[in-house]
């Protein structure tokens, strides 16, 4: 298109009456490009938020994995996968000496995901062991029942506030 609008204005051999109308199409054209790749651009923006909590969360409390705490033992793991499960040991169980807490970690046919995977499981396992209301999972959970507490609350305003504009307007 752009190679079409190149030529008309460079080559004279075109009618004067049919460059404005190519010149027409082409704004529309980009326009319509420009329009459609702001709107997907504001669309995935509103499937990606969420509420995150993070900045609410005090870490300062979970407790650091010591690599010489740690037991890892790779064995293989169960279920689909064909080959990649039944002949590669790729599963990882993961033990937290001091504590006695026993991972076994095979969500995928990496090796490295799953020991990545397992310490991240036993971090928020011994998190919930050691501090109890003081964890980051129960932190988190607080905050999302204050959350919703907080929505409903302004639901049944808004649901209040409706129903007295139609009791007023005489509308029931």
């Amino acid at each position: 298109m752009l190679k079409l609008l190149n030529r008309a204005y460079n080559n004279q051999s075109y009618d004067a009456h049919i460059s404005p109308l190519i010149v027409k199409k082409m704004y529309g054209f980009l326009c319509h490009e420009v329009k459609n790749n702001w709107s997907n651009l504001l669309n995935s923006q509103k499937q990606i938020r969420y509420k995150s909590y993070n900045r609410f969360l005090d870490y300062s409390k979970v407790p650091r994995l010591e690599e010489n705490d740690l037991q890892e033992q790779h064995v293989r793991g169960s279920g689909p996968g064909g080959q990649a499960t039944n002949k590669t040991n790729n599963a990882v169980i993961l033990k937290h000496k001091p504590t006695g807490l026993v991972i076994k970690c095979h969500q995928t046919r990496s090796l490295e995901q799953n020991r990545n995977i397992a310490r991240e499981i036993l971090l928020r396992k011994l998190d919930n062991l050691v501090n109890g209301l003081d964890s980051l999972e129960s932190q988190q959970e607080r905050l999302m029942k204050k959350d919703s507490i907080k929505k409903r609350q302004k639901k049944k305003k808004l649901a209040d506030l409706k129903n007295k504009f139609m009791e007023r307007e005489n509308l029931k």
